[in-house]
């Protein structure tokens, strides 16, 4: 593992340094677990005292972040996380692919193949497609016919890209994904379920990332769209005809369903379903396991089933614990008002025995 001085740090990242310029760090940790030569991150106030119970030998946090440290280099940044990345690829640098077509891989006529193409064992590159430069090709991966891979994308083991996809540049599409599956067309007739032929493309733009087991549709007349630098965790479903802008974060176990449209931006959290046909607002935010069935303004934030401004579903959840309480008091209500009913027909039946005497 190689070693740097906080200053080579300092300048990797763009941070202000207060400290030793020349003290050495040999790798990256996380707070609390640092030792005196691996440097961390603090990104939220709230775990400052980690940081001071266990100072590490750097750390990088926001400025104006008020921190006593002993010994500890400082090093200022906007963004301690994302600075915090970078510096883990210096620690721990990827491996540089080997160019080359494994003799076991099978590929069609009419192949363009780029400049430093790497096809790992049992890939099949079916006939017209066509694989930027620098692009790595995991074992066992399928290439559909006339396929467009950009420039040094990277698509895992096992992973399916099917005819009619459009990769950009440097995508990353990890082990077992299925990129351009046919989507759910069918229209049910008295004669029975008839098939909707799924005809149109699926175009994933620049430094998209798609993450293990993803299924993502093609379009049916028109296309699917995924914009550049979204990210897709593992286990996301992406129907036919589905938008997606640039810069959106979907977590693990999303499902899209068909002509959905998400703007710029968004954030879906893990679980959300989006019915068909809706439209979710660039910025916005949809909570964990929310089904969202409607329109979702730009900038909102929403949660629950069915989806709502997520304030709203507080309040909501707020009453719904009151509930058993509020059904306990009910009850005893009807006790009391129970027992002061059959006390006054008693009272009342004596009263008309002695008349009629």
């Amino acid at each position: 593992m190689p070693s740097l001085t906080v200053g080579e740090l300092a300048r990797h990242v763009g941070a202000q340094l207060e400290g030793d310029p020349e003290r050495e760090i040999r790798g990256v940790a996380p707070l609390g677990a640092a030792t005196a030569d691996e440097v961390s991150f603090l990104e939220r106030e709230s775990l400052r005292e980690k940081a001071i119970e266990h100072p590490p030998g750097a750390l990088l946090l926001r400025p104006g972040v008020v921190l006593e440290t002993g010994p500890t280099a400082l090093l200022r940044v906007a963004h301690p996380q994302a600075a915090f990345a970078v510096l883990i690829r210096l620690f721990h640098p990827e491996p540089a692919p080997e160019p080359g077509i494994h003799p076991s891989a099978i590929v069609g006529r009419g192949v363009d193949l780029g400049a430093g193409v790497r096809l790992g064992p049992h890939t099949v590159v079916e006939a017209g497609a066509r694989i930027g430069d620098g692009t790595v090709i995991g074992s066992g991966a399928l290439i559909g016919s006339d396929v467009s891979i950009g420039r040094d994308a990277r698509i895992g083991h096992a992973a399916s890209i099917l005819p009619g996809v459009l990769l950009g540049d440097r995508v990353v599409v990890h082990e077992g994904a299925r990129i351009g599956t046919e989507g759910y067309g069918f229209s049910a007739t008295p004669e029975g379920i008839v098939k909707i032929p799924q005809v149109g493309l699926c175009l994933i733009g620049d430094d998209v990332e798609i993450g293990a087991n993803c299924t993502i549709d093609r379009g049916a007349l028109g296309d699917t769209v995924i914009g550049a630098r979204t990210k897709l965790d593992n286990l996301v479903h992406v129907a036919h005809n589905v938008r997606i802008g640039e810069d959106c974060m979907i977590v693990a176990q999303v499902g899209i369903a068909g002509s959905s449209t998400v703007g710029d931006g968004v954030s879906l959290a893990g679980q959300a379903g989006i019915s068909g046909h809706c439209s979710i607002g660039a910025g916005a935010r949809i909570a964990a396991q929310a089904g969202v069935i409607g329109d979702v303004p730009a900038g909102a934030t929403y949660s629950g089933y069915p989806a709502r401004p997520h304030r709203q579903m507080l309040r909501a959840s707020a009453a719904t614990l009151k509930l058993p309480a509020a059904l306990e008091r009910l009850r005893a209500l009807e006790r009391r008002v129970v027992t002061k009913h059959d006390t006054a027909r008693a009272d009342g039946g004596s009263v008309g025995e002695s008349g009629r005497k």
